[in-house]
């Protein structure tokens, strides 16, 4: 997912890139220091996901930087990070559909935390299904990071175990009324099936889902993962 940066203190520019840079699925294609070079790059710019957009510029009004950037670009995703506490401002970003809303400073870890629940809810819209259900709009419309990352699920992840591919995993459980096998993991998210294994298993570990034999006409049982509802 590409990321552009539009902040004027050229400090926190440097230290967002790289903590957009630690996180994995995310490309920095670059950053800008005002208002105009921001418009101008985006114009310019063949594919950006996210924005992440502080709202003061001296060279623009910010009650309507928000709503310029929603007229032009209808399809860009914006993350704030701003050091307001106005809650006009936050009503609007609301309005304006912002993903999230980060007040300055922000650590790094809530950073991560913030653009894993961005890439979940990506991973979300991008599954192979037209329909979705009642939790799912609950989830998604209910609150910017109601759709929880998988490390806040997870927050203490073993090696091998990826935030974002959990989460991929997990939602793909969570769409599968018949369970999951490891060739359908395999061929839904275009892993190999030793790493299928590895989550679906871990999964299990954590008692989130479970398993089951599916026995077929011919053949060896087939092993089905399903995931546990409350």
């Amino acid at each position: 997912m590409n990321v552009l940066i539009a902040e004027d203190d050229y400090r926190l520019v440097m230290i967002h890139s790289e903590y957009v840079l630690a996180c994995s699925g995310f490309h920095l294609v670059g950053y800008v220091l005002n208002g105009q070079e921001l418009f101008k790059r985006l114009d310019e710019e063949e594919h950006v996901d996210l924005l992440l957009l502080d709202l003061y510029f001296p060279d623009i009004e910010r009650v309507e930087l928000l709503q310029d950037l929603r007229r032009k670009y209808p399809k860009l995703d914006i993350l704030i990070i701003s050091a307001s506490d106005d809650m006009a401002i936050l009503q609007q970003a609301k309005r304006c559909g912002v993903f999230a809303f980060l007040q300055k400073p922000v650590d790094a870890a809530l950073f991560k935390q913030t653009l894993e629940a961005y890439a979940a809810q990506q991973s979300f819209f991008n599954r192979p299904y037209a329909t979705f259900s009642n939790e799912d709009g609950a989830r998604v419309l209910g609150g910017s990071l109601s759709l929880k990352a998988a490390s806040t699920l997870h927050p203490d992840l073993p090696s091998g175990i990826d935030a974002i591919t959990l989460q991929r995993v997990y939602d793909l459980l969570h769409q599968s009324e018949e369970g999951l096998t490891i060739e359908k993991t395999c061929e839904e998210l275009g892993v190999s099936r030793t790493t299928a294994r590895r989550y679906l298993e871990h999964l299990v570990r954590e008692d989130t889902s479970y398993t089951q034999l599916s026995y077929g006409e011919i053949g060896r049982p087939e092993r089905r993962y399903r995931l546990k509802h409350p």
